[in-house]
């Protein structure tokens, strides 16, 4: 493959081959930075269930900005949805600090339930 036809790939020449440089980014900020839940789930589930994406997204440098990407929308939605649940269920107008617990338990499973399949488990 010629230099000139991937120019976000670069490449090292090694006894008269060329070799790609693999980076997990092609921002070092990106690469310093932790993922989080949402990230990392998005990680190990593109890397098991779409390992040619995964190594493709490697190779441009794009696959820890793409999964921080995953990291923020998901969190964003994941509030979002929280609030949208309450206002449709609110808590219970009780003193049982237990029984309000275990609503807004219930209201965060289902919204991290539709984040999964919406944010986290579509494969990019």
């Amino acid at each position: 493959m010629d230099k000139k036809n991937n120019p976000k790939l670069s490449y090292q020449e090694r006894d008269g081959l060329l070799y790609p440089d693999l980076r997990i980014s092609n921002e070092a900020e990106a690469d310093q930075q932790p993922l989080g839940k949402y990230g990392r789930m998005a990680l190990n589930h593109l890397r098991q269930h779409h390992p040619q994406r995964f190594l493709i997204l490697q190779m441009q440098g794009d696959l820890m900005e793409k999964m921080h990407q995953v990291e923020n929308e998901a969190l964003a939605r994941m509030e979002q949805l929280t609030e949208q649940l309450l206002r449709l269920q609110p808590l219970p107008k009780t003193d049982d600090t237990l029984e309000r617990t275990r609503h807004l338990n219930q209201i965060k499973a289902t919204a991290e339930e539709l984040v999964l399949n919406d944010i986290v488990l579509k494969p990019r």
